[in-house]
């Protein structure tokens, strides 16, 4: 993994100073029922709203948007990473992780980001434009590989 990234506690597991919506454990994935281009555009506007975050990378081609987010009050850095991708039946699925770089909690910090960032993504979108996970397929969402800087 590359310095600064939280680090694996074995297994496949990440410590707890991350949230991670591929995880079951983790903050509910979104599955919807709109082009990917809005929903990719709602998530840059989302981004863009908070002054105290860097987009670090927006790939459309790729699905991936990256962000570092730096708490305005304690400076602590954590790195949001957010994929969009169409699943088979061409519903645009939203998975994201959010992890801190350099301590050891984060007090549900990271699990908060992306609730809001989804529920502020679900109102953004419309009531009618979000499906339950079950209505989509049984793709995973993208692999732990696909972390920025995993080799």
């Amino acid at each position: 993994m590359t310095e600064g990234w939280a680090e694996s506690t074995g297994a496949g597991e990440v410590s707890g100073t991350s949230a991670d919506t591929r995880r079951p454990d983790g903050p509910e994935p979104r599955l919807y029922q709109a082009p990917f281009a809005c929903v990719w555009d709602e998530l840059l506007r989302y981004v863009r709203r908070h002054p105290s975050w860097k987009l670090a990378l927006s790939d459309e081609d790729l699905g991936l948007i990256s962000v570092m987010c730096v708490n305005p009050v304690l400076r602590f850095v954590d790195d949001l990473t957010v994929w969009v991708a169409l699943d088979g039946n061409g519903l645009t699925r939203v998975d994201a992780l959010s992890r801190a770089r350099r301590r050891d909690f984060d007090l549900g910090a990271n699990r908060r980001r992306i609730r809001r960032m989804l529920l502020w993504l679900d109102r953004a979108l419309g009531p009618a434009a979000r499906l339950s996970e079950s209505a989509g397929t049984s793709e995973p969402g993208p692999p732990s590989e696909a972390l920025p800087g995993a080799s």
